[in-house]
């Protein structure tokens, strides 16, 4: 799975529109395969036309759901009554009932270097973590991978839980995903149970 798809498995699994969700999720151009140079091996072309053809579907797929991916943020945080949230977040959901807010930092498959990305990923959330409470609002945060070997590469970094963060390996299907830690964390800020 590339990242817009993990983003859109992710959302269609945990935190849904049709389940009271309001989510804005941000799918920048090299997730689509529209930056870089020109690819010089018949291998490099293929996954880029794959980037695209995938992206494509997946805009449409969220679309369908009632997501809302890139714009402006500011102004969707106000069209929604909704506090904001600073940074580029893969994934931002809010659930109004419950006074629940879900950020979410998203890696997936890529030629690039697996735990170079994760750990860009890792710096997005902490940074996240440490940008201080919403008021009247518990928040959760959550690092989603697909693929062994970056889920491999995030079950080291266990630490992160003292954060407040979760972690996801997500799998081809919601019955093959598998919490690396933080799941009961999770599970109790977004049934409403917990504040933090």
């Amino acid at each position: 799975m590339f990242q817009p798809e993990v983003k859109l498995e992710f959302v269609r699994r945990y935190c849904p529109p049709k389940a009271g969700w309001k989510v804005f999720v941000d799918i920048d151009a090299s997730e689509e395969g529209r930056t870089g140079g020109e690819r010089t091996t018949g291998e490099a072309r293929r996954v880029q036309r794959k980037m695209q053809t995938d992206s494509n579907r997946v805009r449409r797929e969220f679309k369908k759901l009632g997501v809302t991916v890139g714009g402006k943020r500011a102004a969707w945080f106000d069209l929604h009554t909704l506090p904001r949230v600073e940074g580029d977040r893969d994934i931002v959901a809010f659930h109004q009932e419950k006074k629940v807010c879900l950020i979410a930092e998203t890696e997936g498959s890529s030629i690039g270097q697996p735990e170079q990305k994760l750990y860009k990923a890792i710096g997005q959330l902490v940074v996240a973590a440490s940008a201080g409470e919403l008021a009247g609002w518990s928040r959760a945060l959550v690092l989603v991978v697909h693929g062994e070997e970056i889920a491999e590469h995030l079950g080291r970094a266990k630490v992160l839980e003292k954060l407040g963060i979760s972690a996801l390996a997500l799998g081809k299907t919601r019955t093959g995903d598998e919490w690396l830690f933080g799941a009961a964390l999770l599970t109790k800020v977004l049934s409403g149970k917990l504040r933090i």
